[in-house]
């Protein structure tokens, strides 16, 4: 990059909207968080966005404070996708080199890939991108990127992500209501993956969970590529409401709870320990509750969360089997005692992570929650270091040209 370049994010939570201003200066490796907005987020249910109307405002309120503190104005983003409606499955592109010289040309794997994802679906949703796992030239295997190479026949081993055009279109419609271009919409996982994972960990096999307030997603990475993703209906909210529910208090009290005394393990407790705890303004008291009760409340829903996920390893048969572990990431992923309890639920390594790749105002973002507003920033100074420019979705090699250029002219459909 000849100059420094500003990169914009938008993490659309249930819980919480957060706008991040990240700048690449020249010379840098890292790139220096220079602003944050985060703001209760509204009009979000379950990581889908439900209601633009109720969402615009405090969206915009999160991209004012960032503004406010980097000095800079927010033109465009990279957006956070997520949702129970985002569904993934493997196809398989076959097709004849066009060129007579028998060299693979970037049409060639454009076509390829098109190929793979071209297959019929309800009216109601669309093929997002696709993600080469590899490519098989003339019977082939394991090629990562065929460009430039010979052969006559091409084939495409790939990981299709599906998404509702509803869903799609209302984040198109909040954000032009924002007046914020869309840089590229990014799976939520995986721009959590991009900011907690290392290469390394990606190539020897690793798990990426996020725990957010209203639904857990996971991407699941061997030799290098995204080989499962999945959105989870359990969050750190309904941890919320379970203690509510359970101890029949109000939910503000049963966060702060959940915040100050929450634990996995009620083994862990003494029986005999009590909680007694108000609310900052005095309007509610707790008081000689047992502390091991509320463990066990979590620990319930905790059970619930982890068997969801060992259900996705193995239904791509790789339970127990990701060397490098699980790394924990979202809100929820502070909860005392959750990195013991993952590794004795999924019987592999785990521990939490934080954002890395990135300098600046690090007393503010070194915690997992920032995991995915930091990795769309690093998905977006992949995309500059790349192409030069922002592309629509970066995707890492040659996959991630083809799918990129698909994702712009898919979304233009959706501006009126």
């Amino acid at each position: 990059m000849a100059k420094d370049a500003i990169i914009c994010a938008l993490d659309i939570g249930s819980h919480t909207f957060r706008t991040v201003i990240a700048q690449k200066r020249k010379g840098n490796d890292k790139l220096s968080i220079i602003g944050l907005g985060e703001v209760a987020s509204s009009g979000v249910r379950r990581g889908v966005l439900v209601d633009v109307e109720q969402a615009v405002g405090p969206l915009r309120e999160s991209v004012e404070l960032a503004e406010q503190a980097s000095g800079y104005k927010v033109k465009s983003a990279y957006v956070s996708l997520s949702g129970s409606h985002i569904s993934s499955r493997y196809a398989k592109g076959v097709i004849s080199v066009s060129r007579a010289d028998l060299e693979i040309s970037q049409e060639d794997i454009e076509r390829v890939i098109m190929q793979a994802q071209s297959i019929s679906m309800p009216p109601n949703k669309e093929t997002l991108y696709a993600l080469a796992k590899e490519y098989i030239v003339d019977g082939e295997p394991g090629v990562q990127d065929p460009l430039g190479m010979h052969g006559q026949r091409l084939e495409a081993s790939t990981l299709v992500i599906e998404g509702s055009t509803s869903m799609v279109r209302a984040v198109s419609k909040c954000m032009e209501l924002l007046d914020v271009d869309i840089d590229g919409l990014v799976l939520a996982p995986v721009a959590a993956a991009r900011a907690v994972l290392s290469r390394r960990q990606k190539e020897l096999g690793a798990v990426c969970l996020d725990i957010g307030g209203g639904t857990s997603e996971l991407a699941a990475f061997e030799e290098g590529s995204m080989i499962h993703t999945a959105v989870l209906p359990v969050g750190a909210a309904h941890i919320t409401n379970d203690i509510a529910i359970g101890l029949r208090i109000d939910v503000d009290l049963a966060e702060v709870i959940k915040q100050k005394y929450g634990v996995c393990n009620p083994a862990a407790i003494n029986k005999k320990e009590l909680i007694s705890i108000s609310l900052p303004d005095g309007s509610e008291t707790l008081e000689n509750v047992s502390r091991r009760e509320v463990a066990e409340i979590i620990e319930a829903r905790m059970d619930e969360l982890f068997e969801l996920v060992e259900k996705e390893l193995k239904k791509i048969s790789r339970q127990a089997l990701f060397p490098a572990g699980v790394v924990l990431s979202g809100g929820g992923a502070r909860m005392n005692g959750i990195t013991e309890f993952c590794k004795d639920r999924l019987k592999l390594p785990a521990h939490v992570g934080v954002p890395e790749g990135v300098d600046g105002i690090i007393d503010q973002i070194a915690s997992p929650e920032y995991a995915t507003a930091i990795g769309l920033c690093l998905w977006g100074n992949d995309a500059l270091e790349q192409n030069g420019t922002s592309g629509m979705f970066p995707f890492m090699g040659a996959a991630g040209r083809a799918s990129g250029s698909f994702l712009k002219r898919w979304l233009r459909e959706f501006r009126p």
